[in-house]
């Protein structure tokens, strides 16, 4: 198919029937550069428009196939080969459609995958490899802040210190750590829980405790130490899932 002996053909038609670019893009629904487009050759006329087109311009299918007017004796002929034709344009455009479709639906899956991730990471459920314990937290190390990992450590085992990539205290097993906090300091928790209305303790709420467990005011003395302990752990526990 010779697109620009076609283009040729819709200029010339279009200038007989006395219709400039814009007004056949107004009839088309179009706009004039979509007509420059296809009487330069550089595009077709997408298949649901050609029929009107062919109406408008006062010519068959068969001659804009052909590019040019054609004899009654070659009608005929031309006809199966507009049949052909206008069947490999038509699968084409539905070829472009399922790959529109397909491409569309792996970019939103993506997309929401994404953004599942994220939201997961950011409430303590999937662990962000960039905020995961990748090195010991040491000065040496261009470390960020002035933690007492040795306090930490001898508590619990569980409550072992190192830093992330970009040089945050981290938790070396966050789940771990995580749990043993609400094992071994419940009366803290509760106290928090109990004076500033919170739900439980969860991966969901703990930025609440982190805030206010230093703000504990009521409670026995051992349930205040814990609290402010609490504080102090889930600020490192942060760390793990949200970069600073």
């Amino acid at each position: 198919m010779d697109q620009e002996k076609i283009g040729k053909f819709i200029a010339k038609c279009r200038k007989e029937n006395n219709l400039t670019q814009n007004e056949l893009g107004e009839k088309l629904n179009v706009t004039y550069k979509a007509i420059s487009k296809w009487e330069t050759g550089r595009n077709l006329p997408d298949a649901s428009l050609m029929p009107k087109l062919c109406q408008i311009l006062n010519i068959s299918l068969n001659e804009l196939f052909a590019g040019k007017k054609l004899e009654e004796k070659n009608i005929s002929k031309a006809s199966e080969k507009t049949i052909l034709n206008f069947l490999k344009i038509t699968n084409k455009e539905k070829t472009k459609r399922k790959i529109l479709i397909i491409l569309t639906s792996i970019l939103i899956t993506v997309l929401i995958s994404f953004t599942i991730k994220t939201i997961l990471v950011k409430q303590g459920f999937m662990y962000d490899d960039d905020l995961k314990y990748s090195k010991m937290y040491l000065k040496e190390e261009n470390v960020k802040g002035d933690v007492d990992i040795n306090e930490f450590g001898k508590i619990n085992i569980n409550f072992d210190i190192g830093a992330n990539k970009y040089g945050y205290a981290v938790f070396k097993n966050p789940k771990k750590a995580f749990q043993t906090l609400k094992e071994n300091y419940k009366e803290g928790i509760s106290q928090i829980q109990k004076e500033f209305v919170h739900l439980p303790l969860t991966n969901f709420t703990y930025k609440a405790y982190k805030t206010y467990g230093w703000q504990v005011t009521s409670g026995t003395e051992k349930a205040k130490k814990e609290a402010i302990f609490v504080t102090k752990f889930l600020d490192i526990y942060e760390n793990s899932f949200n970069q600073k």
